[in-house]
């Protein structure tokens, strides 16, 4: 038994049940420095205590980061202006209502593209990128609008989005999250691709969906479900990167640039209180990546295990990092 399967087995055995992978990496870490993990009473979430010192902890949400920086955290609109109030890249946006459409294209149409997004969500739902006629808003922010009180529209800015976990300022991680996608070997349809990539899908990521969303990103693409692409051609099946939406984390740590990781720290250091923290940013990779980094989201409860199983790269013990600053007296060499 791995000492991850200690950690679940011991997390089922104290109450709080088989839970989310960023759970387990964490306490199997905690665990080996000869922490205490439990059941929290009120809550029944995980708690962590030595030396007297107790941090809740709940799928990277911890009572570690302070509550006010939480709290801009989810405003992506408010994060933004932070940003750019002290000259860290981060691209327009501004909330509407569900019948402010026309006053929301009137804001967008100045952009080449716009993005059209629920004001508070998560795990990539109802994320529409890259929009640039008025018809395709206005779908878009209906659909949004649907479920959701608030929208936020924002301008489209090109390049790759990784996801930069950032520990007591220093970032220790980076991951490029690709969209859901097959890579074609020049005789099988995408389909079977679809089918054959979703057979094993290891500890996080999950299965390609094909629905209504997929289905028309892959028409308006010029692809099939039949469609047999050329070898090595990769199809995408979404415009946005969530893993929680069928996309890949592909390790990009030994990637980032010096410019680029002074960006993200620059950006943790400019929110004080947030020690635990997953930035995602667009980085310029290709000759069409017209855009400086730039910093679109922060995320208070960052998804530590994607670093720990890649779909593809080095594998990084991001959870270290995290329990270090936890509990800076347990630090090992």
């Amino acid at each position: 038994m791995d000492r991850y399967d200690q950690a679940i087995r011991h997390l089922i055995d104290v109450g709080v049940g088989r839970t989310n992978y960023t759970n387990i990496v964490v306490a199997a870490e905690a665990l080996d420095r000869g922490i205490t993990v439990r059941k929290s009473i009120n809550s029944g979430r995980m708690v962590m205590e030595h030396g007297g010192r107790m941090r809740t902890w709940n799928g990277g949400g911890t009572n570690h980061n302070g509550d006010l920086v939480k709290k801009i955290a989810s405003y992506k609109d408010v994060a933004s202006r932070l940003f750019r109030d002290l000259k860290i890249s981060a691209p327009e946006n501004a909330v509407f209502g569900v019948n402010e459409s026309a006053r929301a294209w009137a804001w967008a149409a100045p952009f080449e593209r716009a993005v059209v997004k629920p004001h508070n969500g998560r795990q990539g739902k109802d994320v529409h990128a890259g929009i640039k006629t008025e018809q395709h808003f206005h779908e878009a922010f209906s659909q949004v609008a649907a479920n959701n009180a608030r929208i936020l529209v924002e301008e489209f800015r090109t390049g790759v989005e990784h996801r930069c976990l950032v520990v007591e300022n220093r970032l220790v991680a980076a991951t490029r999250r690709r969209p859901a996608s097959v890579s074609g070997d020049g005789r099988t349809t995408i389909r079977d691709l679809i089918d054959a990539k979703n057979r094993d899908r290891g500890p996080i990521h999950k299965a390609l969906v094909l629905d209504a969303v997929s289905l028309d990103y892959l028409q308006r693409h010029g692809h099939r479900l039949d469609s047999v692409p050329e070898a090595g051609e990769r199809v995408y099946l979404r415009s946005t990167s969530n893993l929680h939406t069928g996309g890949d984390a592909v390790d990009a740590t030994d990637e980032i640039t010096e410019k680029e990781r002074e960006l993200v720290e620059r950006a943790a250091r400019a929110l004080p209180g947030l020690r635990i923290v997953g930035f995602d940013v667009l980085l310029p990779r290709s000759e069409v990546d017209h855009h400086e980094p730039s910093v679109l989201e922060i995320n208070a409860s960052p998804m530590v295990s994607m670093h720990h199983f890649p779909w593809s790269g080095q594998p990084r013990d991001a959870a270290r990092h995290v329990v270090d600053s936890l509990f800076p007296r347990t630090v090992r060499d």
